[in-house]
């Protein structure tokens, strides 16, 4: 069977979904006793986006920029905690959900990025692997 025969028999809505996963913070656990927070991928033209904001006209990295880049990356992936939760924002006082980001997991921001990013683009994994 080639791929488009393949392709042809997933549902839609499998092809359409988000891909969702989890990750463990040291500051949440610090908070709430729970450390387990939601993410999910970002749609890959934002995410491109995203990671080019620090990227001058001539190609070099600004690190202000890709702190900032990384605090809006988890702030549009990271879906629970709901960072875009205006009542959560409010009661924290955050404004806006990068902002709530940075208040909630600080250094962890970039790592959480990271992960988010992985999520949109997953490796491939090779048949020896699937059966161990």
């Amino acid at each position: 069977m080639n791929l488009v025969e393949k392709l042809l028999q997933l549902d839609k809505k499998d092809v359409r979904n988000s891909k969702t996963g989890t990750y463990k913070s040291g500051n949440m656990q610090q908070l709430v006793g729970d450390p387990t927070i939601t993410i999910q991928e970002i749609d890959a033209e934002r995410l491109m986006e995203l990671q080019t904001l620090p990227l001058d006209k001539a190609g070099n990295y600004n690190f202000q920029q890709g702190y900032a880049a990384n605090l809006m990356t988890v702030g549009e992936g990271v879906i629970n905690p709901d960072l875009k939760s205006k009542e959560l924002q409010e009661h924290i006082g955050a404004i806006n959900a990068s902002d709530l980001a940075k208040i909630l997991f600080k250094t962890e921001v970039p790592e959480i990025a990271t992960e988010i990013a992985n999520l949109s683009s997953p490796d491939v994994v090779d048949d020896e692997e699937l059966k161990n």
